[in-house]
């Protein structure tokens, strides 16, 4: 029998509160009151969520003395939490910051999976860790990518198929030293050479790895969604000659052994000797059509970012010409899109700047409707930054890092339709 641990539920050393008092309105974007997630006395970062029907599923990371992975669930389609549970059994074994968040994914047997980097005996990994009885314990956390390799990971991404198959996604830095196909484009960051790599391991941890592509953008996050029938895709930012950073998707036919070649998703003209730290969002409805989220330079104006959308309904072979989704003239920065796909629509959060203040937004695309409703404001008053959003016949559930001078907490509410 393999070894487990359980941690204890000890609501006096973790959060678990409403963020606004019973006799507050809620925002007029949710259903519900805001509930807040996180450690007292650590920053907490990085949130992922993951919905099947009522199950929630919200991951992030603490840091005070050390950086570990906590999970809290919800099994009324995100009313109520349980108090977090730690993910990782070895005690520091995480690395998190900005879009490289640990991700969670719920399987079609309730399973919970968390993967994330870390740094262990000082070298990066990929760690994933599983739940099979509702995230009241993880077993032991394993190593996804291959171990005899150099450089380092990260920037993972994380999907379960219909037959409980976990498909990870990551940038490698294996073949850092390896000279890049256009490295006179990239003066500045020689030998920062990143591939991305993905795995697909089943219950028994028997591990296929494949290449998916080679010298993308370094700092990135990756995105990865699988489609009913199998096909797996993998999003990312590509260098592209000259050193234009456009979005590019990979697919798998065969179930994560092989990749076909990237489609370049919009063609946007940003041109950059650097990494933008800021990449796209994947997902895919029952109907089989990929949506694409991610963030690039509004046409123009080299100081402002904005969020963009397209879609592909031939496997990812063409994309339709991109839409811009967020619509706030006041905004001086649109980032770090997540986007879902739901029963009833596809969903995008992100966060702008407006002013001093970063707020988290979200607008959703109904399945009956070819334009997207109204943005939304769902982060209140208080900063919200790093937006996660995940979506079911239940509702939809948005999470984000809120800020504040004791220290950022997780804010998880429930949006509106």
């Amino acid at each position: 029998m393999s070894f487990r641990y359980t941690v204890a539920l000890r609501c006096a050393a973790l959060l678990l509160v409403p963020a606004l008092s019973a006799c507050s309105a809620p925002p007029a974007s949710t259903e519900a009151l805001p509930v807040t997630v996180g450690v007292p006395g650590a920053t907490n970062n990085g949130a992922s969520v993951a919905m099947r029907g009522p199950l929630v599923v919200v991951t992030w990371a603490a840091t005070a003395a050390a950086t570990n992975i906590y999970a809290a669930v919800s099994r009324d389609a995100g009313a109520t939490f349980s108090p977090p549970v730690r993910v990782n059994d070895i005690d520091d074994d995480a690395r998190v910051n900005g879009e490289q968040a640990p991700r969670v994914a719920i399987g079609p047997g309730g399973e919970i999976s968390v993967a994330w980097a870390s740094k262990l005996s000082g070298t990066a990994h990929v760690r994933m860790a599983t739940s099979t009885d509702g995230a009241v314990s993880f077993h032991p956390a394993v190593t996804v990518n291959a171990t005899d390799v150099t450089g380092t990971r990260g920037w993972t991404s994380l999907a379960i198929d219909d037959q409980g198959i976990a498909h990870v996604a990551w940038l490698d830095g294996r073949n850092a030293t390896v000279e890049r196909h256009d490295a006179s484009a990239e003066p500045m960051h020689m030998g920062m050479r990143q591939d991305i790599f993905a795995a697909a391991m089943d219950a028994r941890q028997h591990r296929i790895e494949a290449p998916v592509a080679a010298d993308v953008c370094f700092c990135c996050k990756t995105s990865l969604a699988v489609a009913p029938g199998g096909a797996t895709y993998v999003a990312f930012r590509n260098i592209y000659p000259g050193s234009f950073r456009d979005i590019a998707v990979a697919r798998s036919d065969d179930g994560g052994r092989t990749f076909s070649a990237a489609t370049r998703v919009s063609e946007d003209g940003w041109q950059l000797t650097g990494c933008p730290e800021d990449g796209p969002s994947l997902a895919v409805s029952a109907d089989g059509t990929v949506h694409v989220a991610w963030p690039t330079l509004v046409p123009g104006d080299a100081s402002r970012k904005a969020i963009y959308y397209s879609w592909s309904t031939d496997g990812g072979k063409t994309f339709a010409p991109r839409i811009r989704v967020d619509t706030d003239d006041d905004s001086d920065m649109a980032a770090h899109p997540q986007i879902a796909a739901g029963p009833t629509g596809v969903v995008i959060a992100w966060n702008e700047t407006q002013g001093s203040q970063h707020i988290v937004r979200l607008r959703r695309r109904a399945l009956s409707s070819t334009a997207f409703g109204d943005a939304a404001t769902i982060s209140g008053d208080a900063p919200g930054m790093y937006p996660a959003v995940a979506d079911s016949a239940d509702g939809t559930i948005a999470a984000w890092t809120r800020s504040a001078p004791s220290g950022s907490t997780i804010q998880v509410v429930r949006a509106r339709r």
